[in-house]
């Protein structure tokens, strides 16, 4: 039986929890396993609709988002719940546009949830109702890149508002947000390539990825992670290099996979294909959705996050 019918039996629903500061990547990261598994079965939401307090409010109370008392996290342990026995709940909405809280409007997952935020290992009941914890972890240029893009972008900020935010909110950052790294399964950092010339404003983005990784005890034996030599040494035009050690990360055993540049997509498509099979969803060759001959570190580590997800799948669906 095809693991989405099994899952889809079962009644249950999978959180995968992605953690990092406001404009890390996340939903960047995590687009990869709605792409795999199919939009029939993923569904999301952001962290930002549990805010308690709204963007006059903080100011008045002088806390930022990052702070756990502008979140009503306990509300979130309190849903979460719920949506893992498949129920229905009256979810909050933030609208960013406005910055003021809004709803609640009713919520039904699909069988698997990835919830994006600050703050979602905070607690220990959060940590409870989370399957997969993936902490997303750029560089300060990175980041910083990142959040005025988008803010500026998306959400009409300018950039000098942008900049005076990010420095605002480090502290809280680093007491509140970055702590939680210490209970997620894959840690993701990213940097700049260091294979590829510095950027300029006309330059194409590259960077390179290093994924630690808790180990698991229970492999997903039905898909193997391999890579062709030949093909590598045929295909590759672009620079790129892959490492792998294993390292001991706040005391737990992990797996520390680095990639840097480009990898030719040949290198990974039949990896996508056996992880489409597995799920039963129809498999769309890289090349015939973007037309790019190459893959970059980003687009690997989203490959490997959805395989590392249908590892515990399965291994939750046995035991």
């Amino acid at each position: 039986m095809r693991l989405a019918d099994r899952v889809k039996e079962s009644g249950r629903v999978f959180i995968v929890g992605v953690a990092g500061d406001s404009g890390s990547g996340k939903t960047t990261l995590s687009s990869g396993m709605r792409r795999l598994l199919g939009e029939d079965m993923v569904s999301s939401f952001s962290l930002d609709d549990y805010h308690s307090l709204d963007r006059e409010e903080r100011k008045i109370e002088g806390v930022t988002p990052l702070n756990p008392r502008a979140n009503h996290l306990d509300l979130l342990a309190e849903d979460l719940a719920a949506i893992r026995l498949g129920e229905a709940i009256r979810k909050p909405v933030y609208d960013h546009s406005a910055g003021r809280i809004t709803g609640p409007v009713l919520f039904r997952s699909s069988p698997v949830l990835i919830i994006e935020g600050l703050h979602p290992f905070y607690t220990e009941e959060l940590r409870r109702q989370t399957d997969l914890k993936i902490f997303v972890d750029p560089s300060r240029v990175v980041k910083r890149r990142w959040k005025v893009r988008r803010d500026c972008g998306d959400r009409g900020y300018r950039p000098e508002e942008v900049m005076k935010e990010i420095l605002e909110r480090e502290p809280d950052y680093k007491r509140y947000v970055d702590i939680q790294k210490i209970y997620a399964e894959v840690v993701v950092k990213i940097e700049d390539s260091r294979l590829i010339p510095p950027m300029t404003e006309q330059s194409i983005e590259r960077y390179s990825v290093r994924m630690i990784q808790e180990m698991m005890e229970v492999p997903l034996s039905e898909i193997g992670l391999t890579i062709d030599l030949s093909t590598l040494l045929r295909l590759a035009e672009h620079e790129f290099s892959l490492s792998f050690q294993r390292d001991d990360y706040y005391g737990n055993r992990v797996g520390v996979m680095t990639i840097d540049g480009e990898l030719h997509k040949s290198m990974i498509e039949d990896l996508e294909q056996a992880l489409c099979s597995l799920t039963g969803r129809p498999y769309i060759p890289v090349c015939d959705r973007d037309g790019d001959e190459y893959v970059s570190a980003i687009g690997m580590a989203q490959l490997i996050f959805c395989w590392r997800l249908l590892e515990k799948m399965v291994y939750l669906l046995e035991s």
